[in-house]
């Protein structure tokens, strides 16, 4: 059962009306009754609204919202709004936070732990490993929030759901109009799983551009950290870092080949955020003071070849070179199989090119 305040806020939600002019018109009035008895009599608020405002004083009038939440209901959508006990705290404090998210799946995800992964949508392979070995450590410890877009935030749903996590997607249009269309099966998936997706937008409404550099405040303000996988020079990731640091939340950012366009983004935020770089979801879980190693040892399934180095380092730290004589691998192998360990935190890398354990593994 919706309040008085939460229905006006669905219908002003269904026709658009956007967070400044929602909070400029609830100031014009004293709350939901005065808004319900006097909006088809105030002609700043019929300037306010411009082409929309007929359409709202008949749906109040008419109660139109009815229709709406039923819709809502058959689809299984639901409304958390700024008057809600549902709403979440980590939105209140950002700068204009909705006033109205659409729902769909597990809610409670919006108050749990939250971290964000974005990137490009133009993925390089190098870059879908990134997103994939980082998001698979990382969502035992948080909520994956991403985009729902082409590239990162694809890869980082899709391996939260692989690694039974979950995940928040926020997207920039309605939640019956899912954008790209290619990932309405990805979104069927992330509720079935008992993740959410989420919207501002009214449920019909249309992937509009101007939506998605928008949203990507919600993105940022749901999450205590953002995690940057690959960006280039010119790359809406960058606006969602900078949102992300005027709300004070931390910023990590993985680096990349520095001759590659696909990661030139990435690289200049590593020069210009300082203590941004990481090279293994670990210095995230360091950072937060999460270490479930401590308390209860991690316990990784790993190929034959990854347990030769394992058994190898198992007696103290070893050199690339002595690691090499030790297991009999070729340095491409090594050094394949060192990277997926350490990403996985089952060994560290120290100074001198020299490896240990890290206790990843029971």
């Amino acid at each position: 059962m919706y309040t008085s305040e939460e229905k006006i806020c669905i219908l002003l939600g269904d026709k658009g009306v956007s967070v400044s002019k929602f909070s400029q018109l609830w100031n014009m009035f004293d709350g939901a009754d005065d808004i319900v008895a006097n909006l088809g009599k105030n002609k700043e608020a019929e300037a306010l609204l411009g082409n929309v405002y007929a359409d709202i004083c008949v749906g109040i009038k008419k109660r139109t919202y009815e229709p709406l939440i039923d819709k809502m209901e058959k689809n299984n959508i639901f409304a958390v709004t700024c008057f809600s006990d549902d709403y979440p705290d980590s939105l209140r404090s950002i700068e204009e936070p909705p006033y109205i998210l659409f729902c769909k799946g597990n809610v409670r995800l919006l108050h749990s732990d939250c971290l964000a992964v974005i990137g490009t949508r133009k993925i390089s392979s190098y870059g879908r490993r990134i997103t994939h070995d980082f998001t698979a450590v990382l969502c035992e410890y948080f909520t994956i929030v991403s985009g729902l877009a082409y590239g990162v935030d694809s890869v980082a749903h899709e391996t939260t759901l692989e690694e039974n996590g979950k995940t928040i997607a926020v997207l920039g249009g309605g939640l019956l109009n899912v954008y790209p269309a290619a990932n309405q099966g990805l979104a069927d998936r992330i509720v079935q799983n008992d993740g959410l997706l989420i919207s501002e937008y009214g449920m019909d409404a249309l992937p509009l551009t101007y939506h998605f550099p928008y949203r990507n405040r919600i993105v940022s303000g749901l999450s205590r950290g953002v995690l940057v996988c690959q960006a280039p020079a010119k790359s809406g990731t960058n606006s969602t870092v900078d949102l992300a640091l005027d709300q004070g939340r931390d910023v990590f950012v993985v680096p990349g080949e520095i001759y590659d366009y696909g990661f030139q983004g990435s690289n200049h935020l590593i020069k210009s955020v300082q203590g941004a770089c990481v090279t293994t979801p670990r210095d995230i879980v360091d950072f937060y003071g999460l270490d479930k190693h401590d308390s209860a040892k991690q316990t990784y399934q790993i190929s034959i070849e990854e347990q030769t180095v394992v058994n190898a380092l198992s007696s103290g730290q070893l050199t690339f070179d002595e690691l090499i004589v030790k297991t009999g691998l070729s340095p491409a192998d090594l050094n394949f199989l060192l990277a997926n360990l350490e990403l996985r935190s089952i060994i560290a890398k120290l100074a001198g090119n020299t490896y240990r354990l890290y206790g990843g593994i029971e």
